[in-house]
């Protein structure tokens, strides 16, 4: 049985998300994207684009504080802040918004995380991975590298009938561009990756995942 893989990037729009939008839309793939609020803001007209080509736009807070660095309240304004931002993004786009915004905080939940609390205050589930790519790490691994970790852990999930949510990097709270990850992409979109072997999914998967 082919395996269903899910694409999630974190932390754009950033300079490389134009050419991952690009790569997706030749591929015929939707991806969800976790968007920082800071970036959102300076690059509106990004987000818009992936709602009008059948993207999911999900929140990644404001600013990518580490988990316990902000107060219970400054945590629930960043995401209430970026809801804002992705749902005038939609709105713009012409394109109706989900009830609930996926939320994925930043680096992930961690045993005893303090924001936990937050989460049942607003009543919201947080959004998990399956695999985090390397994506992030300064100097980025090679997008061939890149590739064969997902390749990996696809096929470990395929052994047990486990769908794939994979979590990479489109840019990050300092702006930065991810050529790599734009190159992994289309070598893993380009048809000959799986040989058959897995299968693309659409929509956001794991929504109500928690960690």
């Amino acid at each position: 049985m082919a395996a269903s893989i899910y694409l999630s990037f974190d932390d754009g729009p950033g300079p490389s998300t134009p050419a991952l939008l690009d790569v997706l839309r030749v591929g015929s793939c939707q991806a969800m994207f976790f968007l920082l609020g800071a970036n959102l803001e300076r690059d509106p007209l990004t987000a818009v684009r992936m709602a009008r080509e059948g993207h999911v736009l999900g929140n990644h807070t404001y600013t990518h504080a580490r988990a316990g660095a902000l107060s219970e309240a400054a945590l629930i304004d960043e995401i209430k802040r970026t809801d804002a931002l992705i749902r005038h993004a939609y709105q713009e786009a012409g394109v109706a918004a989900p009830a609930v915004i996926p939320l994925r905080l930043p680096y992930g939940l961690i045993e005893d995380d303090p924001r936990l609390h937050v989460l049942e205050r607003l009543g919201r589930l947080h959004t998990d991975w399956t695999l985090i790519m390397d994506d992030w790490q300064r100097p980025a691994p090679s997008a061939l590298a890149l590739l064969d970790t997902l390749r990996a852990h696809v096929a470990e999930r395929r052994m047990v009938d486990e769908r794939v949510l994979v979590c990479m990097h489109d840019s990050s709270r300092h702006g930065e561009a991810r050529p790599a990850t734009v190159e992994a992409l289309r070598m893993l979109l380009d048809g000959t990756s799986f040989n058959g072997a897995a299968a693309f999914g659409e929509g956001a998967p794991f929504t109500g995942a928690t960690s």
